[in-house]
């Protein structure tokens, strides 16, 4: 093994004269200043630790390293002036998991067929990915995700001996938006840290920071121009804890570290708020820079086009591991012959989310070219925020750029089939009745389209304001126009979920699950659970036994909620603790198990598995189990105190009101009741809940008092 440095004296040149070549198959080359570039013997690094750190949906131009000004990131700053960096780095597709899968296998989207976030996973028969190269070497290996689309079922989790994704799940939330807190991340990555610190190792740690929605805390929330900006200083804080670990373990100087983000974020600059359908340089461009051991090659920069499909072979030519046969990059440090490379880019998302065209691009020192119904072709010495389409006046490069990107495969693989046994369920539900078809002639553009999806990202806010009935008013009105607009349709049907109109919600679901089987990891439990809310308990169940195979965990929390209603506490119990196996899922199906066991008057039981939820984030209704545990043991006042603890924790919650109202009512303390229900609607307002306090207090057999509250809810003359 070689530590240290193994460098040439300097060569004057970014190029070499064709004698050097037998020499440069064993030499790498480290950053470029100026004029200047110097060797490093291929392999010079082997047994060095290796950390990736991904800080998701970081755009390259958003940084200080790349001359953005009003914003501070010292820990981004230090690895720059201690690595090297590539100004011109970009992403094969601004969607998370394929963008990963490409950075971890150095082979593009089409090669892997990991198209889009959801309904693709890695192939198992993928062996020659980074962690599984470097286990062969004796490395252990790691990872620490922040995200969803990262968790290990996408078969990411394969890929590494250790694979921490426990993510706190809420049922219901859209799948794409689950995440946590980067601390979090962090801090099980230290653990990890300590145990395999001292020896060779490979570990990968992805922060979710700045991706939408911003939410970064103070300082960084006061201290930044914007919120997007704000999150990305709170990154840089949650990189130099990282970073500082490393240099307390004494793992820092002899470590590569790659930072790198896997795609950047629109922020309207072509009409995208986030990112996903367009490939513009704001969606692909992203920061990469690699401190080599001993800070080699230490403040160096290299301003040729790379993509991250490059880090691969980078990272085996720098330990001296061969590279896989089919992987598409290059070695980032290798001889500078990559002069007119062509980084290529893609996006499939429209395509199979909204019934648009998909976009390809190729991005080179001097130009971008997007392939789309309405090709475009941007001049990026002159124009690089790409606000003039300068195909008409370069269409001979225009076309030479279009038959270079032909050579990239454009077939698409429909998101996972479902297997036979789920074909027949889908089948005896009333699905597969009909063949999907795709839609016929040239689809339309993008560009020309996004005012449909800047609509249905505003729905978001009138959906978190809690404001169902415009919301649906909104998206149906997008659908009408859209049909085949598949997230629209998601949101409506949990936007008629929310409002309560659960016959409408199965309605827009099966139309969704009838169209694209496919999507039965995500439809068939928000399907299963509007079914049980019309007390349809049976088809609730057939549709919670759909998702058995593809959402284990969230199938067995509905099937516990759905014997919960029908007043089955031992089948409950045993769907719970089925749950709570999927780490996911364990706090909600903790909270499901404890009810079964209350139903069963087993309470002090129920009293031990909630506490087993003190180790991590509080997750929602916990207080409301406990005051019903407590209420079981006739242990009224702790009952009350956990219920106004659940009020602080969510006091935008109705549920724990009502039961707090109704624990003083039932110990003949209306004034306290009342006061509760006064809190409620002051917090909460709607008709619904003022109805909601006068039904209370009829219930309980305060008449007079639910009068007075309805003179209280009528409006002044």
């Amino acid at each position: 093994m070689f530590f240290g440095r193994r460098l040439s004296s300097a060569v004057t040149s970014c190029s070499f004269p064709r004698w050097q070549a037998t020499v440069l198959a064993a030499l790498l080359v480290l950053g470029c200043r100026g004029h200047e570039r110097k060797l490093v013997q291929a392999g010079s690094y082997a047994g060095s630790p290796i950390l990736l750190i991904s800080i998701d949906t970081l755009r390259a131009d958003h940084l200080p390293a790349w001359g953005f000004q009003g914003i501070r990131t010292p820990n981004i700053d230090r690895l720059r002036r201690d690595g090297v960096l590539f100004r011109n780095a970009y992403s094969a597709c601004p969607l998370t998991l394929p963008s990963h899968v490409t950075l971890l296998t150095g082979k593009l989207p089409a090669q892997t067929g990991v198209r889009d976030n959801l309904g693709y996973a890695v192939s198992p028969t993928e062996s020659a990915a980074l962690p599984q190269l470097f286990a062969k070497q004796g490395y252990a290996t790691g990872a620490a995700v922040s995200a969803y689309v990262l968790r290990g079922e996408t078969g990411l989790g394969r890929l590494f001996a250790w694979y921490e994704d426990r993510l706190p799940f809420e049922p219901g939330a859209p799948l794409g938006e689950i995440q946590r807190r980067g601390a979090e991340t962090v801090a099980v990555a230290r653990d990890w840290l300590e145990q395999h610190g001292s020896k060779p190792f490979f570990f990968f740690l992805h922060l979710y920071e700045p991706h939408a929605p911003y939410t970064p805390p103070e300082p960084y929330r006061s201290s930044a121009p914007t919120l997007y900006d704000g999150e990305i200083e709170y990154a840089d804080s949650l990189v130099g804890e990282f970073v500082d670990t490393l240099v307390r373990k004494k793992i820092y100087d002899r470590a590569i570290i790659v930072l790198m983000s896997d795609h950047g974020e629109g922020l309207g600059d072509h009409g995208e708020n986030e990112h996903g359908i367009f490939v513009y340089r704001e969606a692909i461009h992203v920061p990469l820079i690699i401190k080599l051991p001993h800070n080699d090659g230490a403040g160096g920069s290299i301003d040729a086009p790379v993509g991250l499909v490059d880090i691969l072979p980078t990272l085996t030519a720098l330990t001296g591991l061969s590279t896989p046969p089919g992987v598409s990059g290059k070695p980032l440090f290798g001889p500078p012959s990559q002069q007119g490379r062509s980084i290529f880019s893609e996006s499939m998302y429209a395509r199979l989310h909204l019934g648009w065209a998909d976009l390809r691009s190729l991005t080179n020192e001097e130009h971008q070219y997007i392939e789309a119904p309405r090709a475009e072709l941007y001049d990026l010495r002159k124009d690089p925020s790409e606000k003039v389409n300068v195909l008409g006046h370069q269409r001979r490069l225009g076309a030479a750029l279009r038959r270079e990107i032909d050579v990239y495969d454009r077939n698409l693989t429909p998101p996972s089939t479902v297997s036979a046994e789920e074909r027949t369920k889908l089948a005896s539900l009333g699905y597969l009745t009909q063949p999907t078809t795709a839609p016929a002639g040239q689809l339309p553009d993008p560009k020309d389209r996004i005012s449909e999806f800047n609509a249905y990202e505003r729905t978001s806010e009138l959906m978190n304001g809690g404001d169902y009935e415009r919301a649906i008013v909104a998206l149906r009105q997008i659908l009408e126009k859209n049909p085949l607009f598949t997230d629209a349709a998601l949101r409506l049907a949990r936007a008629y979920e929310s409002a309560g109109h659960f016959t409408e919600a199965t309605t827009v679901y099966r139309s969704v699950l009838a169209r694209d089987p496919a999507l039965t990891e995500q439809v068939a439990i928000g399907l299963g659970t509007t079914y049980l809310n019309l007390r349809m308990y049976a088809e609730a169940r057939s549709h919670a036994e759909l998702a058995i195979k593809s959402n284990s965990g969230g199938a067995h929390l509905l099937l516990a909620q759905i014997d919960l209603a029908a007043s089955d506490p031992l089948s409950a119990e045993r769907d719970a603790r089925a749950a709570a196996a999927d780490p996911h899922y364990r706090a909600p199906a903790m909270l499901a198990l404890a009810q079964a066991l209350i139903k069963q008057k087993r309470c002090s039981q129920a009293l031990e598995v909630l506490g087993g939820l003190s180790d991590g984030p509080r997750p929602s209704g916990l207080g409301a189990r406990r005051a019903d545990a407590l209420v079981c043991l006739e242990r009224i006042p702790e009952a009350i105190a956990a219920l106004r603890d659940e009020i602080a924790a969510a006091p935008t919650k109705r549920d724990a009101y009502g039961q707090l109202a109704a624990i003083y009512l039932l110990q003949r303390q209306p004034d306290e009741a009342e006061s509760v229900l006064g809190q409620m609607v002051s917090r909460i307002p709607s008709e619904s809940n003022d109805q909601f306090a006068v039904m209370t207090l009829r219930h309980f057999g305060y008449a007079a008092a639910a009068e007075r509250w309805v003179r209280r809810a009528q409006p002044g003359p």
